[in-house]
C-alpha cells in the first residue's frame, strides 16, 4: 500500500487547520482518515493531487467546516445532557441525605434508606461525572489535583455512611479517605492555586483560611463523644450488675434474721421478676446477634456489631406494626409485671404510709413522660421506641436493681418494727 510522505502530511494537515478545523482531536481523526483514503486512490493509480481532490470533495459542499460545526453540534448535545445529568444526580443525593440526616435527627423510620440511597447517588454518580468533567475540561498537569479529590470524597462520604450505619470497616475508610484529602488533595491544591494566581497573596491567605475554619468546626464538633457516652453507659451497667449481686446477697441474710413466712410472697414476686428480667436482656441479645438465648448468654454487649440498633428493642418490646406487641418479652407484659410487683411492695406498708411511699417508690408506670423533644409520652413508648439496644439493657439492670432496692426497704422496715413481721394473731 502506498504511504505518504511526510511534508505531504504536513501539507494535508496545514489544509485542514487553514479550513477552520481548530480541535486537535477532530484534526488527528480527519487527518487521519484524509491520509488513509489518499493512500488507496495513490495505489489505484492516481496522482497526489488527484487523490487530494477526490478525498476532499467526499466531506460535501461544506468542507471540512461543515464536519467541524457537526461535530460541536454534538458535543453540545452530549455535554447539555451530561450537565443535566450531573445536576440531577447532585441534586437528588443532596436532596435524600438532607432528609435522611432530618429523618435520623428526629428518629423517624426510613433515614438509613434514605441516607444510603444519598451516598451511593453522590459517590456512584455525581463524583464520577464530576471527574469526568474536570479531566475533561482542565489542563492534564491538573489530573492528579481531580483524581485525589475524587478519592478522597469517595472514601470519606462512604466512611461517613459506614459509620452512620454502624458498619464494620467504618474507621479505615473514613481515616483513609481524609488522609488522602489532607496529604494529597490540599498540599496539590495550595500549590496549584499559589502558581496560577494573579494575586498570589490574597488567594493563598483566603483557601488558608477556609480550610482553618473547617478544621475549627470539625474539632468543635467533638466527635468522640458519642463512644465516650457509649463506654460510660456499659460500664454504668457493669456497676449496677455489681450493686445488684451486692443487694441480693444483703437481702438474704434479712430474710434469714426476720424468721418469718410472712414475706415469702415478695420474695417469689421478687426473684421471678427479676429473673424475668435477665431472660428478656437475653432474649434482646438473641434478636441482635441472631443466636439463641443459650448462645446469647456467651455475648459480650461491647463486642456485639447491633448495640446501636434501635429496631431490635422496638421489634421485640413494642412490635414492628403500629399495634403494641402482647405476649411474651412484650412491654405490656414488662409493665404489668412491674406494677403488680408494685402494688406488692406497698402492701407491705401499713395503710397509713402506703401514699406517702407510693409517691417515693421507683419503678412507676403511670402518668406521661417527656422526651428529648418535649413531646409527651405513655411509660412504654418512652422507655423503647427509640433506644438502643445498649441503653434498653442498663435500662433493665437498673429496673433489677431497683426491685432489690424496694425488697430491701421492706425487709428494713419490718426488722424496725417486729410486730409487722409478726402480728398479733
Amino acid at each position: 500500500m502506498a504511504e505518504l510522505s511526510e511534508a505531504q502530511i504536513e501539507l494535508v494537515s496545514a489544509y485542514i487547520k487553514q479550513n477552520g478545523v481548530a480541535q486537535d482531536e477532530l484534526h488527528d481523526d480527519l487527518l487521519d482518515h484524509v491520509c488513509t483514503s489518499m493512500e488507496l486512490r495513490i495505489q489505484q493509480g492516481e496522482s497526489f493531487d488527484e487523490a487530494f481532490q477526490y478525498t476532499i470533495k467526499l466531506f460535501g459542499p461544506g468542507g471540512l467546516k461543515q464536519v467541524q460545526n457537526e461535530t460541536f453540534e454534538l458535543l453540545t448535545e452530549m455535554n447539555e445532557t451530561m450537565k443535566k445529568l450531573t445536576f440531577g444526580f447532585g441534586l437528588t443525593s443532596t436532596f435524600l441525605l438532607l432528609a435522611g440526616t432530618i429523618f435520623k435527627v428526629m428518629h423517624w423510620p426510613m433515614a438509613s434508606i434514605l441516607i444510603t440511597l444519598g451516598t451511593a447517588l453522590l459517590v456512584l454518580g455525581y463524583l464520577p461525572m464530576i471527574l469526568a468533567h474536570k479531566l475533561k475540561e482542565s489542563p492534564r498537569d491538573e489530573a492528579l489535583l481531580h483524581i485525589t479529590g475524587f478519592l478522597g470524597l469517595t472514601l470519606t462520604s462512604v466512611g461517613v455512611l459506614f459509620k452512620v450505619m454502624h458498619w464494620p470497616g467504618a474507621a479505615v475508610t473514613l481515616l483513609g479517605g481524609m488522609a488522602i484529602l489532607a496529604f494529597g488533595y490540599v498540599p496539590i491544591y495550595f500549590y496549584k492555586r499559589y502558581k496560577v494566581s494573579a494575586n498570589r497573596s490574597v488567594t493563598l491567605s483566603s483557601s488558608i483560611v477556609a480550610t482553618a475554619c473547617l478544621i475549627l468546626i470539625f474539632a468543635l464538633m467533638k466527635t468522640g463523644n458519642s463512644s465516650w457516652y457509649e463506654h460510660g453507659v456499659m460500664l454504668t451497667d457493669e456497676t449496677l450488675k455489681e450493686e445488684l449481686h451486692r443487694m441480693s446477697d444483703s437481702n438474704d441474710e434479712l430474710y434469714a434474721s426476720l424468721n418469718s413466712g410472712d414475706l415469702s410472697e415478695l420474695r417469689s414476686e421478687a426473684n421471678q421478676l427479676v429473673t424475668h428480667i435477665d431472660a428478656l436482656k437475653l432474649e434482646l441479645l438473641a434478636w441482635a446477634a441472631n443466636v439463641s438465648p443459650t448462645e446469647a448468654a456467651n455475648i459480650n454487649l461491647e463486642d456485639l456489631e447491633k448495640k446501636h440498633d434501635l429496631a431490635v428493642v422496638h421489634d421485640l418490646l413494642l412490635g414492628a406494626d403500629d399495634k403494641l406487641r402482647e405476649g411474651q418479652f412484650s412491654a405490656i407484659e414488662l409493665k404489668g409485671l412491674l406494677d403488680h410487683y408494685r402494688n406488692t411492695v406497698l402492701g407491705e406498708y401499713p395503710s397509713e404510709l402506703r401514699s406517702a411511699m407510693n409517691s417515693s417508690l421507683a419503678l412507676r408506670t403511670d402518668g406521661t413522660f417527656r422526651n428529648a423533644h418535649g413531646q409527651e409520652q405513655d411509660w412504654i413508648h418512652h422507655q423503647f421506641e427509640y433506644t438502643p439496644l445498649f441503653t434498653a439493657i442498663t435500662n433493665l439492670t437498673k429496673w433489677q436493681l431497683d426491685i432489690r432496692q424496694m425488697e430491701n426497704q421492706v425487709l428494713l422496715s419490718k426488722i424496725s418494727r417486729p410486730e409487722a413481721s409478726n402480728p398479733p394473731s
